[in-house]
């Protein structure tokens, strides 16, 4: 992987690509351009291991457990993430940053190999040559996908608002940049035009589906490609069409992507195995492999391991804990490490913040291999897409079957079946509640507060107060400017075409 960075021109990574010139004219010796390094197939499956090499979740899912009410601040906390769990969030923020630096070093990657993908000429004349073709065209096909992908979730974070596609969305990067002294320096685009590109990206790929392995999780398949599209219309309000995107991803697998068991101690040993990634492939739609060399996701909450030894800075909130312990299922006893203290007068006791102490055990590290603070990043889960076809019969009025929908999650996951729903708004919320303990720490709950909570009745960010109170951090609501990112400073200065484009509040 290390001799591969020779194929790109590191020094033009979009999102970077606004900073010195002079970090532009240092053109390292063996450094060759795409042209030259990518002429065969061979040479572009490597590009396409990069593409997929740069692909990154840990920074959303540290941002969102933070800023949220995922996570609370622990008792070996010595200043991290204070910031953020304060709610102060500026055009500085190293999240903000990497989400948008990581996202447009992807599109920039798949850009350089799509592009390069017309110096790689077939001999139509080889008896393989429909081999050949097909190989070409899956390679085109996931990294279009990958492209699409990297964009939504510029959009996802730096749009404020999905559902309308006259806002600004995020800079759509088609091309690969030029290169110094003719920097480009590029607007945002709207959202409309920015879902027109991802549908173009995502109509090839459906196109091509047959070119897919239809096998394991590390790699594009057809059912991220429906399961990506249901997400998306789910975002825009787009519901019939996030129902059927959603439907046909559920129809691909058996047992509709749940594992469970005939006990809850059975079912509770299947579902860890998903986080510990020895049985990922019956739940987990794609993943982030993350071997060693890799930044370790359990690195978010422990200096050293998911363990209340392995100096939790940041804990499990209170108000999780709460939810997972009325629901009393799996999940609780799959989240919650055993080495956590639980303070049964957690109300009242003195030293509440040492006395509680609630162990994030979601990602407990990868112990096959020794890698105490790596586990894969689980990009989609089926059960996921139960979600969004729960969210689409409510938007229907079908709250009858929504709560079939969420009982037959709840069932799987040994939870008791939920009462019918009384109106939209309870319906609402209990797929938001059920959202916000199956999806914990995977990134969702940041924006499932800001596109579902005013419709679910909840108000903003749910901490327990004694988790907040001491930092004056107790309340957000969910129509709060902050629940859109800013455009990081460094795009900002960089680029004068964005300058004056910054999100509202920043």
């Amino acid at each position: 992987m290390k001799n591969l960075k020779k194929i790109f021109l590191l020094t033009l990574i979009a999102g970077a690509i606004y900073s010195c010139d002079d970090a532009y004219e240092i053109i390292q010796p063996g450094e060759y351009a795409e042209d030259v390094a990518i002429l065969t197939l061979a040479d572009m499956n490597l590009a396409l291991s990069e593409v997929y090499d740069n692909i990154s979740g840990e920074d959303i899912i540290g941002f969102t457990s933070v800023f949220t009410d995922e996570a609370a601040i622990g008792n070996e906390n010595g200043g991290q993430n204070l910031d953020e769990y304060r709610f102060q969030v500026f055009a500085n923020n190293g999240y903000a940053s990497s989400i948008w630096l990581d996202n447009y070093r992807v599109i920039n990657y798949a850009n350089r190999l799509i592009e390069a993908s017309d110096n790689v000429v077939l001999d139509t004349l080889a008896d393989d040559f429909e081999d050949q073709l097909q190989e070409k065209t899956r390679i085109l096909t996931e990294a279009r996908v990958i492209r699409a992908f990297s964009h939504f979730q510029l959009l996802t974070y730096f749009s404020t608002d999905l559902k309308n596609d006259s806002a600004l969305g995020v800079i759509l990067m088609d091309h690969v940049p030029s290169s110094p002294p003719n920097l480009e320096q590029l607007p945002r685009s709207t959202n409309g035009e920015l879902f027109a590109f991802i549908d173009q990206d995502l109509d090839y790929a459906q196109e091509n589906f047959s070119t897919l392995a239809n096998n394991g999780v590390v790699l594009i398949k057809p059912q991220f490609i429906l399961g990506l599209r249901a997400r998306i219309a789910a975002y825009r309000g787009l519901y019939p069409e996030a129902l059927a995107y959603a439907q046909q991803t559920l129809d691909i697998v058996q047992g509709n992507g749940l594992v469970t068991g005939e006990t809850l101690t059975a079912a509770t040993t299947a579902y860890r195995g998903v986080w510990t990634d020895t049985n990922i492939v019956s739940e987990v739609i794609f993943t982030l492999t993350r071997p060693t060399g890799k930044t370790g996701i359990v690195g978010n909450w422990f200096f050293n391991g998911a363990s209340l030894a392995g100096g939790p800075f940041l804990d499990m909130s209170r108000s999780l804990y709460n939810q997972l312990v009325e629901n009393n299922d799996v999940r609780l006893r799959v989240f919650v490490d055993n080495s956590s203290l639980i303070a049964e007068d957690y109300t009242t006791v003195f030293d509440y913040k040492n006395a509680d102490v609630i162990v994030i055990d979601k990602y407990p590290g990868n112990t096959a291999q020794n890698l105490p603070l790596n586990n894969n990043i689980k990009v989609m889960r089926f059960v996921e897409m139960h979600f969004i076809k729960a969210e689409a019969q409510v938007a229907a009025g079908d709250l009858a079957g929504a709560l079939t929908t969420i009982n037959f999650v709840r069932e799987k996951r040994k939870a008791t079946a939920l009462p019918a729903f009384e109106n939209a708004q309870q319906a609402w919320k209990a797929i938001l509640d059920e959202r916000r303990m199956e999806l914990s720490f995977e990134g969702h709950r940041y924006i499932d507060l800001k596109r579902l909570g005013t419709l679910a009745g909840v108000p903003g960010v749910q901490r327990y107060t004694r988790d907040c109170t001491p930092y004056s951090s107790c309340d957000l609501p969910v129509t709060d400017y902050r629940f859109t990112l800013p455009i990081p400073l460094d795009e900002l200065n960089g680029n004068a075409a964005i300058r004056s484009q910054q999100n509202p509040g920043y």
